[in-house]
């Protein structure tokens, strides 16, 4: 049987910061038209989770409007992030986790649908030294170990690297010893892909069997002109799940606006320090 699964990321929702409500609108209109079987979405939910519950609250109630069953992972916008660098605004902590799970109910999954098992972590636990990173390991190794032959597939917020495995310590992916440790249980299951977002880009690459997608984002874009490989439009993908074949599709609907926040970032220093852009006043 086929089954078609819609991700989604980086939606970055507020009822306070709405500059992309618009966009998710119009998913959520898209969704009600085209009924998958579930979406997932990969982190960064909310505009400024750690710091601003309400912003949390605004995403869980906006994911059960959807009318659909759902799955969520969190990321550094709605956690926090891990890391020792003293300069870290926002690191997660136990505290941004509960209020994560007080609307989500938990910060990790596992979806078994037929021929595959589907596994979500809480990429913003990799390197925090939490007694919940150490449940995540255990929790992932099971869920490897487990799939009774399913093929696998992981989704998590932060790809694992931006460039190369071997890279440095960047916020454009996980930290390089947890990545590793990550690469070797990867590749001892022979996890066919890792799904993740973050890089508000779409790209699709495969090293030594392992295929890497990269979810845009439904918020705002970062142009660019390097020929990087990169879509960098808004959208979402749509997976086809059929036996153990699955194939995903960049879609980019009528109606989304590609926001370029850069000259407000500019102005404004990041995106969280951003000025009110409230929700209009309901009729």
């Amino acid at each position: 049987m086929t089954h078609v699964i819609v991700q989604v990321s980086d939606t970055h929702l507020s009822p306070t910061h709405a500059y992309f409500d618009d966009n998710w609108q119009t998913f959520v209109n898209e969704m009600q038209a085209l009924r998958p079987d579930l979406v997932i979405n990969t982190g960064d939910f909310a505009f400024n989770g750690p710091a601003v519950e309400d912003d949390i609250r605004y995403s869980y109630r906006e994911a059960e409007r959807l009318g659909l069953s759902y799955l969520t992972i969190p990321g550094n916008h709605d956690v926090g992030e891990p890391g020792d660098n003293p300069r870290l605004k926002q690191p997660v902590n136990n505290a941004r986790l509960n209020t994560w799970k007080g609307y989500f109910g938990n910060d990790r999954f596992v979806k078994d649908i037929e021929d595959w098992r589907l596994i979500g972590i809480n990429s913003e636990l990799l390197g925090s030294g939490l007694d919940a990173e150490h449940q995540q390991w255990e929790f992932l190794e099971d869920a490897l170990a487990g799939s009774d032959g399913r093929t696998l597939g992981l989704f998590s917020h932060k790809p694992l690297y931006q460039k190369t495995p071997g890279e440095g310590v960047s916020k454009w992916g996980i930290l390089p010893e947890p990545r590793a440790r990550l690469l070797g249980l990867l590749t001892a299951h022979k996890v066919r892909f890792v799904a993740s977002g973050h890089l508000h880009r779409y790209r699709y690459t495969s090293v030594r069997g392992l295929d890497l997608i990269w979810c845009p984002t439904t918020a705002f874009i970062t142009p660019s002109v390097k020929n990087d490989g990169c879509i960098r439009r808004v959208g979402y993908l749509k997976w086809t799940f059929d036996g153990h074949d699955v194939r995903h599709e960049f879609i980019e609907p009528d109606g989304f606006i590609n926001h370029d926040m850069t000259w407000r970032t500019k102005k404004f220093g990041t995106t969280i320090s951003l000025p009110p852009n409230p929700l209009p006043a309901a009729e």
